[in-house]
């Protein structure tokens, strides 16, 4: 696994301190559900990876305080080296549980969104995505080829076209 360095403390917001890189910027529900797919609203969450730097900026530390340190004992029984392994743990806990929740509402917010716009139901969505192995955008496309448009318009019609024929 290549870890990226650890970024600069920079401006951060209190409410996510937690979170050392910018989150992914979500595209407008008007902007349509094929467009927000294809910017990656609906994927795995980045949260999951930033966690496991999390483990490896911890170890790192914890190498450089075990290679400096300067008492009698055993450097992993001081309190310091406690001290850092709580911070990283808490920052890897609160990653965790975000990364978790998120990916439970980009799933939840797809079957949605799937059923609001073809003529099928939640649970078929639900059926048709745990069998699927491909990609979001090709679960979409599947779902269009094999359900009709809900409330088919001009806009979704020309958008499902250019993509359908690249037009």
């Amino acid at each position: 696994m290549k870890v990226p360095p650890k970024p600069k403390r920079g401006k951060r917001s209190p409410f996510y301190w937690w979170r050392r890189w910018k989150s992914h910027q979500y595209l407008p529900v008007k902007k349509g559900l094929l467009a927000r797919i294809q910017n990656g609203d609906f994927e795995y969450p980045d949260l999951y990876e930033w966690a496991k730097y999390e483990l490896h900026y911890m170890q790192e530390e914890l190498d450089e305080f075990v290679k400096n340190y300067k008492g009698n004992e055993d450097p992993s029984t001081d309190y310091l080296y406690f001290d850092i392994e709580k911070r990283y743990m808490k920052r890897y806990n609160k990653l965790r549980e975000d990364a978790y929740e998120v990916e439970q509402r980009h799933l939840t917010s797809l079957v949605d969104e799937l059923s609001k716009e073809f003529l099928i139901t939640k649970d078929e969505v639900r059926d048709i995505m745990e069998e699927f192995g491909d990609t979001t955008e090709k679960l979409y496309i599947h779902i269009m080829e094999n359900y009709g448009l809900r409330k088919p318009n001009k806009k979704k019609v020309m958008e499902l076209m250019k993509y359908k024929y690249g037009l």
